[in-house]
């Protein structure tokens, strides 16, 4: 089993390592969020795998798994490493578990490096470590860096187990504003007045007929998406409306009538303000009518991208 990777940042501030920090560190905001443990990861440090093939580097965090909920990135081999070289039994897969703080740790102090280079091997004690090796700058001289991050490599059936949820083509793609901040305001006064769940509701926008003034320049379908919540006393509903239609990978057409689902509250203000760590280029929102909420963050530089499952609550 061998994997030995380099990652070389281009431009001014380093963006690819910076960019595995900022994705790195919105995880580890979701872990710190997590509702539920169970009892008997309480106590141990919160982890996250890394999945790795010839083709894909990915990493998957899987808190509230359980009830559906995982968050994914994806990142562009070709695009974020000038060297990359993977071989194990598994037709060159390795599945790693590893430790969160311990990567946030080591990715904010090679975030500066010109060159860093990932090895998997094995630590003084004999067991496996990611190792990571890179030049700081110095005022007289640059000077080498050597960290590691204790990783435990998954069996077969085990790292088999580890997939995102296999779910239908979602009936709306819908891509929303630029900023996530007045949609997060907005979940954020559901929670202020004691609401738990909110109703998400998508639609078409009405075109108008043929012929008709600015019939031509509305030609491209657009979409509206709604966010409802109830408390004791009072309710809330806020219209996101003109959302531009996302039709790539879709092969069925949006429905005309709307569909709804209920989502945790809770569960979606987390995933905003972690989605908002990565200053994503695009973000965009697939609903799945009563299954999922699926969240897309597409990173800049076309790095990769970041992607939350946010399954909906039965009543």
């Amino acid at each position: 089993m061998k994997f030995k990777a380099v990652i070389e940042n281009e431009g001014a501030g380093g963006a690819n390592q910076v960019m595995i920090l900022h994705v790195l560190q919105a995880l580890q905001r979701l872990e710190r969020a997590a509702e539920r443990k169970p009892a008997e990861r309480r106590g141990m440090p919160a982890t996250l795998i890394l999945k790795l093939t010839p083709e894909s580097f990915a990493l998957c965090h899987r808190g509230g798994a359980d009830e559906g909920s995982q968050t994914w990135s994806h990142f562009q081999i070709a695009r974020l490493f000038r060297e990359y070289r993977i071989e194990s039994k598994r037709s060159g897969r390795i599945d790693l578990e590893a430790p969160i703080a311990n990567l946030v740790h080591v990715f904010h102090s090679c975030a500066s490096s010109d060159r860093t280079t990932l090895r998997l091997a094995n630590g003084r004690d004999g067991r496996p470590i990611l190792g990571f090796d890179f030049s700081l700058t110095g005022n007289v001289a640059d000077h080498r860096v050597e960290q590691e991050v204790p990783v435990r490599v998954l069996p077969e059936p085990e790292a088999d187990m580890v997939c995102e949820p296999a779910l239908p083509e979602p009936e709306y793609q819908i891509e929303l504003p630029p900023s996530l901040q007045r949609l997060k305001n907005v979940l954020e006064k559901m929670r202020t007045v004691g609401c738990h769940h909110v109703a998400v509701e998508a639609a078409m926008e009405k075109q108008p007929a043929p012929g008709a003034a600015g019939a031509a320049l509305s030609s491209a379908a657009r979409a509206w998406l709604r966010f409802c919540a109830e408390a004791e006393l009072v309710s809330i509903e806020s219209t996101f409306q003109s959302l531009s239609l996302v039709t790539e990978g879709k092969k069925n057409a949006s429905p005309e009538g709307p569909v709804r689902l209920i989502l945790s509250l809770r569960r979606l203000g987390e995933v905003l303000a972690a989605f908002q760590t990565v200053s994503a280029e695009a973000h965009i929102a697939c609903v799945l009518e009563d299954r999922a909420l699926v969240l897309y963050a597409l990173l800049p530089q076309s790095l990769g991208s970041l992607i939350s499952y946010t399954p909906a609550v039965v009543l």
